[in-house]
């Protein structure tokens, strides 16, 4: 099962309902319209308008493979003079175009091109093409994977999206209930090369990212993102139980209010 399906029944036993599944450039509209009350959205598109979403805190998918998109070269990297990409998939262009330049010292011309267009049509026109890694490679092609190379660069994994819900829709409890499930769940997926909790090196992914897109000019600062603050207690409190108690008398001396 793909890591993104995996991550979404994780959080649907959680929360109840079903699993709807749409393509990443769709995630944020169903939010918006009500399709979904949580999808996981590009991290691209959390970094570029924070404001508009609430983040389960520690969940994501992160991984040192792409799951949506793969860089396909006709020749060498020396030839690379564009390279064909559907629109729609914003933060892999984004991603291969800062790879290329920071990884590579290239700077080739990104071309959109209709969806559906096929792969060798892409190349001949081109010399390379973003596809679905699920796309048949013709003879003699070379393929880079996105999620190697941002690791090659980095030494973190990518961050390929956030688990979000509306703003201020999403209640202390049901995001630590989220994060908790996901964590309990390991990598449920068995292929070891994703995991669905930002714990580890996830952060430090995000992080990277972050400082990549800053320094070079796509984002005007470094955001602050709205994950869903769950407890003030020290970390070895049982935040779950935390949220749950009744509140102290305010008026009660400190002591009182820790018996």
């Amino acid at each position: 099962m793909a890591p993104a399906a995996v991550l979404g029944r994780v959080l649907a036993d959680v929360l109840g309902g079903e699993v709807v599944a749409v393509e990443s450039h769709q995630a944020a509209g169903a939010l918006v319209s009500g399709e979904a009350d949580l999808a996981l959205i590009p991290t691209l598109s959390v970094l570029r308008t924070p404001e508009a979403f609430s983040l389960v805190p520690g969940v994501g998918l992160v991984g040192e493979r792409s799951p949506s998109r793969t860089l396909v070269l006709a020749g060498g990297l020396g030839d690379i003079e564009t390279v064909a990409f559907d629109p729609r998939w914003g933060q892999e262009a984004l991603l291969t175009q800062l790879l290329l330049r920071e990884h590579y010292d290239l700077k080739p011309t990104f071309s959109p091109v209709p969806d559906g267009t096929p792969l060798a049509e892409q190349l001949a026109a081109h010399g390379a093409a973003l596809v679905s890694p699920d796309t048949q490679i013709p003879d003699g092609a070379v393929v880079l994977d996105l999620g190697q190379e941002w690791t090659d660069l980095t030494t973190r994994p990518m961050v390929w999206g956030l688990v979000a819900s509306g703003p201020g829709v999403l209640t202390p409890e049901a995001a630590l209930a989220l994060a908790e499930a996901v964590a309990d769940a390991g990598d449920p997926t068995g292929e070891g090369t994703y995991q669905l909790s930002l714990t580890g090196l996830g952060y430090d992914g995000l992080e990277a990212l972050s400082d990549h897109l800053f320094y070079t000019g796509t984002l005007g600062a470094i955001p602050e993102l709205p994950f869903v603050p769950v407890t003030d207690e020290e970390p070895e409190a049982d935040a779950l139980d935390v949220l749950l108690e009744v509140p102290a008398d305010p008026d009660a001396s400190p002591e009182a209010r820790t018996n």
